[in-house]
């Protein structure tokens, strides 16, 4: 296995590559999701002074059209807290943030309540930001403090079910609000857009044919032929559950000039097998496990 010296501010780590070819690209999953608070602007900082390349999150829309960096399409038992300080439990009616207008979803904490999910999450106030601010502030960050620009993998948070339309947008609606903004960044071939929803996928490669594509696909999803055969046209990165991956469909993506990038690989020895089946990138709710694993 071949190292490769990564400059980052006042250190140098060394990234682990497999058969000479580049180094890994390390994600920090929702901002690395095992050490902050999810999709938060506080998370992508943490994970920016850790040393990640990418930063992954996701987006949804609320009640007035403004993008809102957001995994789920309402507000989460797991980690959320109502302005007036109760907590959204379990069972509670589901608050949809395609139902409220901004300044009603950012009044609501995200940030204090703990999560047994990730018993590590450190607890801080925080809200959930719109996407925006949110690339304003790490695209600032970046520069201010001598970090090389950071690549941006950014979910479109689809979903084709009972509710598009109503509780949460349209699959185009959503593409037609979130591209344009994200482009209107000018970050360039540093942003690949990815999702679960082949419609969105399809979307975007015809309206907006510019943007790099992810085609993230779940554990179910084993048959990487059968896999690719789901789209019109080949994208650019392969997004499998990272149990799925094997020596041989990294093979069979690369040789078709697809990259393979696995989520969410958090254990130790997962980690390790995904780096040796040769796959370009790793996404991780503990950026620092790979950071440490793969030095």
């Amino acid at each position: 296995m071949k190292t490769t010296l990564l400059a980052l501010t006042g250190a140098v780590v060394l990234l682990s590559s497999c058969g000479g070819k580049a180094p890994i690209d390390l994600q920090a999953h929702r901002g690395g999701a095992g050490l902050m608070p999810e999709n938060t602007i506080e998370a992508m900082r943490n994970a920016m002074d850790l040393g990640v390349n990418t930063l992954e999150f996701d987006l949804h829309l609320s009640s007035d059209r403004q993008v809102v960096v957001s995994h789920d399409p309402y507000f989460h038992p797991r980690y959320s807290t109502r302005p007036d300080g109760t907590v959204v439990r379990k069972g509670d009616p589901k608050e949809y943030l395609f139902t409220m207008p901004y300044d009603s979803i950012a009044k609501y904490d995200v940030g204090l309540k703990p999560v047994s999910r990730w018993p590590e999450q450190k607890k801080i106030a925080a809200v959930k930001p719109l996407a925006s601010e949110l690339i304003d502030f790490t695209e600032a960050y970046a520069a201010e403090h001598g970090l090389k620009p950071f690549n941006y993998n950014i979910e479109i948070k689809s979903v084709d079910d009972d509710g598009e339309g109503t509780l949460w947008p349209d699959y185009r609606e959503l593409c037609d609000v979130c591209i344009p903004l994200l482009l209107s960044k000018n970050l360039g071939d540093r942003l690949i857009v990815q999702s679960f929803d082949e419609r969105s996928l399809e979307y975007i490669h015809s309206k907006y044919p510019q943007v790099i594509l992810s085609y993230l696909t779940d554990e179910d999803e084993t048959d990487i032929e059968d896999i690719l055969e789901e789209l019109s046209f080949k994208p650019r990165w392969w997004s499998p559950y990272h149990k799925v991956v094997t020596p041989e469909n990294v093979k069979y993506c690369h040789r078709r000039g697809i990259k393979v990038v696995p989520w969410t690989v958090d254990e130790p020895e997962d980690i390790r097998r995904i780096a040796d089946c040769g796959a370009d990138a790793i996404i991780s709710n503990y950026p620092d496990r790979l950071i440490e694993i793969l030095r």
